[in-house]
């Protein structure tokens, strides 16, 4: 199981890369939105993109126009360098430009060293997307908002 976190998280890396330009949230340098002591980073790609290995092992359909969201919420912790995965009652939307919303449903995914929340949506090629989360991290009241607007297109 090692090796395949291993792929995931290189594959969720080179694909924040690559496909920054995608991404309006991008223009601010990475995709993350810091709240106090806690962090909330985001990835949205389209589905196709995870190796068929990655796919299957976490019972995600690849598609052209299938997106695919994983969300993760981390702490940073005094006497520590990085801020260490927490878990988090996730909730959000998702909404085009015309208005249509639909309502996100996210699956936790918990390895060795990481949790995360992933999601899958379909979309129209090329049109603009708006996600609306609320993050509530396990053990606080504080709710975060995270909101971020990507284009999605049909590779």
């Amino acid at each position: 199981m090692k090796t395949l976190q291993h792929h995931v998280m290189t594959l969720i890396c080179l694909l924040a890369v690559a496909f920054s330009p995608l991404s309006l949230a991008n223009s601010r340098g990475e995709q993350k939105q810091v709240f106090g002591d806690y962090e909330v980073h985001y990835i949205g790609l389209t589905s196709s993109f995870l190796t068929p290995e990655v796919a299957a092992a976490y019972g995600i359909d690849r598609s052209r126009s299938l997106g695919f969201l994983s969300i993760s919420v981390l702490q940073s912790q005094s006497g520590q360098e990085l801020a260490v995965p927490v878990r988090a009652k996730l909730s959000g939307t998702i909404r085009n430009l015309i208005g249509q919303t639909r309502t996100l449903e996210f699956r936790e995914i918990k390895e060795t060293n990481a949790v995360y929340y992933i999601s899958t949506f379909r979309f129209d090629d090329e049109d603009m997307y708006t996600v609306q989360l609320q993050a509530t991290p396990e053990g606080q009241t504080r709710t975060f908002d995270v909101k971020f607007s990507q284009r999605f297109y049909q590779q």
